[in-house]
């Protein structure tokens, strides 16, 4: 029988290794609290990201709106857009209120302008996403913000843009920092049930 050295013997090492392993594979899949879904976790310094909104263009379409030039937002938000509500939202435009849940989508367009008095949509510039989640974006009137180039999955926006964001929406705290209203047309034929 050998002398006990006080090192690890090579099953220990071993069986250690594969509870490492184990567990590494564990937060790669998700498995702690705060994971973002493709695996990873959020970055340490900014806890505010959002997930791009899978689906949102099958949300109800709330709005469309131009902003020519002239206008001043039109450097950052120039262009054609429409606002998709999901079925949270949907329920806060009609009541006044947004509720935990409520997701609304900004998706931006270049405005093409075809020369024969007609404008077209052109390529997308971005996609701006508002969450609303009373405990976790307290500080900014319940809401959290999000941007997303073209082309792009993941959340772009630093923590002073969104304060910026939350700084220029909370112009319309009496409509629960949303600028777009809806109108439902209620002789429209009410549209099929929702999924988020």
């Amino acid at each position: 029988m050998a002398a006990d050295t006080g090192r690890p013997s090579r099953t220990a090492l071993s069986i250690a290794a594969v509870a490492l392993a184990a567990a590494s594979g564990v937060l790669a899949a998700g498995g702690f609290t705060g994971a973002d879904p493709r695996g990873t976790a959020p970055a340490a310094a900014d806890t505010q990201t959002l997930p791009f909104p899978v689906g949102y263009s099958r949300w109800t379409h709330i709005k469309s709106g131009l902003i020519n030039s002239g206008h001043a937002a039109f450097a950052r938000f120039g262009g054609l857009h429409h606002i998709y509500a999901n079925a949270t939202a949907l329920d806060g435009y009609r009541s006044g209120r947004f509720a935990d849940g409520s997701v609304l989508v900004y998706d931006l367009f270049e405005a093409r302008d075809n020369g024969d008095a007609t404008i077209d949509q052109g390529p997308r510039r971005h996609i701006d996403v508002m969450v609303k989640d009373s405990a976790r974006f307290a500080a900014t009137g319940g809401w959290g913000y999000a941007e997303f180039a073209a082309g792009e999955r993941r959340d772009r926006l630093r923590p002073a843009q969104r304060d910026g964001c939350a700084a220029c929406h909370a112009s319309q705290k009496q409509n629960d920092q949303v600028f777009s209203r809806w109108h439902e047309d209620s002789s429209a034929e009410p549209a099929p049930a929702q999924r988020d």
